[in-house]
């Protein structure tokens, strides 16, 4: 009996129990502060960030993702700023269908989006156009 008990507990996998970390951390304490500038109209670029309350995409998007790209030259660039769905500031965009979907605005003009979250490295690729159709440009 006691071989069959071993047998069945296995230690869950690091990425299990950081995601499950980082859904609670959203759920305690809510979406990151907003670090683009209240008017959306008037920033060069920021990277809107919609989501949905106790979006797992969005957790795991914050674990994986969300330090690095606000450390990050294209954080810097297009700082994020999160809202939830039905958030009046974020009215004038066109329809937010998934979550997160993720809004790339240039001076309120909308460039381009990522609808969703599937990996860290998808995003990545996907943003490299946005942030280039906003205006930034790579150093080398």
């Amino acid at each position: 009996m006691q071989a069959t008990l071993k047998q069945g507990l296995r230690r869950p996998p690091a990425l299990a129990i950081l995601f499950i970390a980082a859904l609670a951390m959203s759920l305690l304490v809510g979406p990151a502060p907003n670090a683009a500038p209240a008017d959306l109209r008037t920033s060069p670029a920021v990277l809107v960030m919609v989501q949905d309350p106790g979006c797992p995409y969005c957790a795991r998007w914050e674990a994986e993702v969300g330090h690095s790209y606000r450390a990050s030259k294209e954080g810097k660039f297009a700082p994020l700023v999160t809202y939830m769905r039905d958030h009046p500031e974020i009215s004038k965009l066109e329809k937010i269908v998934y979550s997160p979907t993720f809004v790339m605005l240039a001076y309120g003009q909308e460039v381009g989006r990522i609808v969703g979250y599937q990996g860290s490295d998808l995003f990545w690729m996907q943003l490299e156009p946005l942030v280039a159709k906003a205006g930034f440009v790579r150093d080398h």
